[in-house]
């Protein structure tokens, strides 16, 4: 990490930053739970310990946060990103069993200062240190005003964020948007929510812009629009432990034209939503598209399409072309995040 800020963060209770402290961050999810502690002065970020744990193999985080901290002094403050809602300092995770509750995760570690984050909260802070080379550029608006910013992250689940600018520094702030209702546009998007709608008491954007979305794409297309998918493929799809892992590259290596139409339409999908982000947010200031999905189907993100879902979203099309979509590359965003909240963000 690098302590120059490559996005002004308004952090809260900023005033001089502290040196010589050691902070502890995790970006805790439903698949995994990066954890890293870092010495921290003028200079940057020192890491002294950084370890990935497969969440669902642990009973809770104190368990984690146990086994990483065995033989290291306690930290001075920590910074956590969740998935999940967070209700006065705790979280029940959306895509995993676990609660967190940031007192008693503090009483744990001898009364540390704890600081709980949504993950796309965090994921706003750690644009402060995403540097230009880890921005890869989607869709190029025609004319960057400064305003808000919208941040939209598909993984296991489907984060959504906005930043607030004031004219001067960018604010962040969670939002659950992700879950708000799916809005089909023509008779296939018709048909895949009634297909949905026999799953699921409710059909959100993330029955689609997530792990879990790109199977229900692709199970819409095989079992109900009867498209054929070679027999190798399907029966490594059937049995793989990440389907759209495993969609996801046969779209990539082009051996299942079902699996390229998953894609196809899940960067539709992405492109329209997106879209609803910046007309609710007037994200003039641009779009990030973080997680773990986009990055790694990045070839398969076709620009074409986003500049005509962009087009074809109503009166408000014109500002829409004025917005430039970037994928964020840097997949340690929260963790970023929630180690420049540990140092700049918590008295």
């Amino acid at each position: 990490m690098n302590p120059s800020l490559h996005l002004p963060i308004a952090f809260p209770h900023l005033q001089a930053a502290p040196d010589n402290i050691l902070v502890l961050a995790g970006d805790i999810g439903g698949t995994k739970a990066n954890i890293a502690l870092f010495k921290v002065n003028g200079q940057g970020f020192t890491s002294i310990k950084e370890k990935r744990y497969t969440s669902k193999d642990y009973h809770s985080f104190q368990e984690i946060l146990t086994d990483f901290l065995k033989d290291q002094l306690v930290p001075e403050r920590i910074c956590l990103s969740v998935a999940g809602p967070i209700i006065e300092g705790s979280v029940k995770f959306t895509n995993l069993s676990w609660e967190i509750n940031g007192k008693d995760i503090s009483r744990l570690m001898h009364n540390c200062p704890v600081a709980i984050l949504n993950d796309l909260e965090a994921t706003a802070y750690g644009l402060a240190g995403v540097a230009p080379n880890e921005l890869h550029i989607l869709h190029k608006g025609k004319n960057e005003t400064p305003g808000n910013i919208g941040i939209l992250a598909a993984g296991t689940g489907l984060g959504e964020a906005g930043m607030y600018f004031d004219g001067t520094a960018y604010h962040p702030f969670a939002t659950e948007g992700g879950h708000c209702d799916f809005a089909p546009r023509t008779h296939q998007d018709i048909a895949l929510m009634h297909f949905l709608m026999e799953k699921y008491p409710h059909v959100s954007w993330e029955r689609l812009l997530s792990g879990g979305g790109i199977e229900n794409i692709w199970d819409f297309l095989v079992l109900k629009e009867a498209k054929k998918c070679p027999d190798p493929i399907l029966s490594g799809i059937q049995t793989a432990s990440d389907k759209a892992a495993a969609i996801s590259k046969a779209a990539q290596d082009g051996s299942c034209p079902v699996c390229l139409e998953t894609l196809q339409l899940f960067n539709r999908y992405l492109s329209i939503e997106a879209a609803n982000i910046i007309l609710k947010y007037k994200a003039t200031g641009g779009l990030y598209l973080a997680g773990g999905i986009a990055p790694k189907v990045l070839p398969l993100l076709n620009a074409a399409v986003w500049d005509e879902t962009f087009q074809n979203s109503g009166r408000m099309r014109q500002l829409l072309a004025e917005v430039s979509v970037h994928v964020v590359l840097n997949q340690q965003a929260p963790l970023l995040g929630a180690g420049y909240y540990a140092w700049l963000g918590m008295q």
